[in-house]
């Protein structure tokens, strides 16, 4: 039996990218649809900040950077919108591929409170 939950579809955005280009190599189905949200959009093959432009805002591209130097993850937040009743934040989480790629992964939340 499958749950209401899991006939949801996934808002989380992912993306692997290539570090020494900063291409999108492969998205998942949120990030296509966002995209085709946007008209015909860019799509795998476009850099990353054409596909999320958002992306600059968090410092996502200095981040791919830094964790394919590295190896170790990053994780990023920003509050896009605050209100009297709470933010809506917006985070990244990017971690390094054994092929050398990276994945990023981003996701919207809404925090209530101040």
């Amino acid at each position: 039996m499958q749950s209401a939950d899991a006939a949801s579809p996934v808002k989380a955005k992912a993306l692997i990218v290539d570090p020494e280009s900063m291409t999108v190599l492969w998205m998942n189905e949120a990030v296509a649809q966002s995209q085709a949200g946007a008209g015909s959009g860019p799509s795998v093959g476009a850099a990353l900040t054409e596909v999320l432009p958002v992306a600059v805002t968090l410092g996502v591209p200095d981040a791919v950077r830094a964790v394919a130097a590295t190896g170790s993850a990053r994780h990023l937040r920003a509050d896009l919108v605050s209100t009297s009743e709470g933010s809506m934040a917006l985070a990244a989480s990017v971690y390094a591929l054994p092929d050398g790629t990276v994945l990023v992964l981003m996701e919207n939340s809404w925090r209530s409170g101040r």
